[in-house]
C-alpha cells in the first residue's frame, strides 16, 4: 500500500505493510535490522507503541479512524515507549527520516491506497499474515 500524505502533497510511504492480528501487532518491527521489503508498517487497532528488540530507528504517526496524524514520534529509538493522543485508532511506523522528508505532522491528512501490482510483504520477523 502507498501512504500519501493529502495536506502536504507528499508520499509517506511507497510499499506500507499491515499489522492488524494480535500476534502481528504485538511483534511488529521486533528484531529487525532493516526495512528490506517495505518501508511502513500500519498497525491497528494500536494506541501505543514500543521499541524493544528493534534494532532501528523509527518515525510513528498516531492516526485517528479518518487518518487524521493525531501526534507523531520523531526518531524514535530502540528501547523506548510511546502512548498515542486521545483518540487514537492506529499507527504507522517508518523509517526515521521519513517525517521530515515527506513534511508530515500532528494535524495532516493521510490516504492510504493500493499498489499498482498488489505485492505480499511478510511479517517483518519472516513469519507471513494473509492480510499483509
Amino acid at each position: 500500500m502507498v501512504v500519501r500524505n493529502l495536506t502536504q502533497g507528499t508520499v509517506v510511504c511507497r510499499q506500507a505493510g499491515r499489522a492488524d492480528g494480535f500476534g502481528s501487532r504485538a511483534l511488529g518491527l521486533m528484531f529487525r535490522r532493516d526495512w528490506r521489503g517495505f518501508d511502513g508498517l500500519i498497525l491497528s487497532p494500536c494506541g501505543s507503541i514500543h521499541t524493544w528488540f528493534m534494532r532501528m530507528p523509527i518515525d510513528v504517526c498516531f492516526l485517528d479512524e479518518r487518518w487524521r496524524v493525531l501526534r507523531v514520534a520523531a526518531v524514535l529509538r530502540p528501547w523506548r515507549f510511546r502512548l498515542g493522543a486521545r483518540g487514537t485508532w492506529g499507527t504507522l511506523e517508518i523509517p526515521a527520516g521519513a517525517l521530515a522528508r515527506s513534511r508530515t505532522g500532528a494535524g495532516d491528512r493521510l490516504a492510504c491506497e493500493p499498489l499498482e501490482q498488489p505485492e505480499r510483504v511478510g511479517h517483518p520477523a519472516g513469519a507471513t499474515k494473509s492480510e499483509f
